[in-house]
């Protein structure tokens, strides 16, 4: 059996195109969140990954922050020294594709290839990592479901940091981290989309270039009006820019 297993898509649908062209047959997809937010195509990406609605999704923190900012209107008439890419994205989203998104699940538990895997966003509410084995123990006691409680080759998934890992805390036991396909940390200098295979209980660790100037594009336009928060759009000019840090002066920065 072989998993494609993906996070952090962040609205960015050629990096996730890319990805699912590199790796055509798969029997199932497991997305660790963040759909959207911090990208320019969250309609797009939405709706491909409604595609796999038989597959394995769950819910990220951008999700559920892109939810609550359309629920509660407050995307609308933003001034741009506050304007940000999720009011970016909640403008290109609709009422179906946030109901989409509010409706995925925080965690699922499945089998494969003899292993039972746990898949979740983000281990706590900021960027913690589990180290050891007794955490491990007991965030599964905890969230596993209760046929899967006992099992022996346990292995659990997380996105969320968008540093791509396996971490292995004992046989049988592991997490790991398929890496954003959109982004890295601004640290991390690499600018290909990161993703994971599992075949056969076999995990495998991938990246894939693909075309970065589609996002640039709205960020150049965006920066041309000074229409959006300054480091949002220094963000984007490193990570699909070639920006040496994520605070590099703007280009074409216009005059005040």
């Amino acid at each position: 059996m072989k998993l494609l297993v993906i996070s952090d898509i962040h609205s960015n649908i050629w990096a996730l195109d890319k990805i699912l062209d590199t790796e055509k047959n798969f029997d199932l997809l497991c997305c660790a969140g963040d759909l959207v937010d911090y990208g320019t195509a969250p309609g797009q990406v939405v709706d491909c990954m409604r595609q796999y609605s038989s597959n394995v999704l769950v819910q990220g923190n951008h999700d559920l922050h892109a939810v609550e900012i359309w629920k509660q209107d407050q995307y609308r008439d933003v001034v741009p020294e506050k304007f940000k890419w999720v009011h970016h994205n909640c403008q290109r989203l609709d009422e179906d594709r946030i109901h989409y998104l509010e409706q995925l699940p925080l965690r699922v538990t499945f089998e494969a290839d003899g292993y039972v895997y746990m898949i979740q966003h983000q281990f706590d509410n900021a960027y913690g990592l589990v180290e050891s084995r007794h955490q491990f123990d007991e965030f599964w006691k905890q969230h596993a479901e209760p046929e899967y409680k006992n099992s022996k080759k346990r292995r659990m998934i997380f996105g969320h940091t968008h540093r791509q890992c396996i971490h292995v805390l004992d046989q049988d036991m592991l997490w790991l981290n398929p890496g954003s396909a959109s982004y890295r940390r601004p640290d991390d200098p690499d600018k290909t989309a990161h993703y994971a295979v599992v075949e056969n209980g076999e995990i495998q660790l991938r990246r894939v270039s693909y075309d970065r100037s589609h996002c640039l594009e709205e960020a150049i336009k965006l920066n041309q009006v000074h229409g959006m928060m300054k480091t949002e759009l220094q963000d984007f000019f490193f990570f699909f820019g070639d920006a040496e840090t994520s605070r590099d002066p703007l280009p074409l920065e216009p005059e005040k």
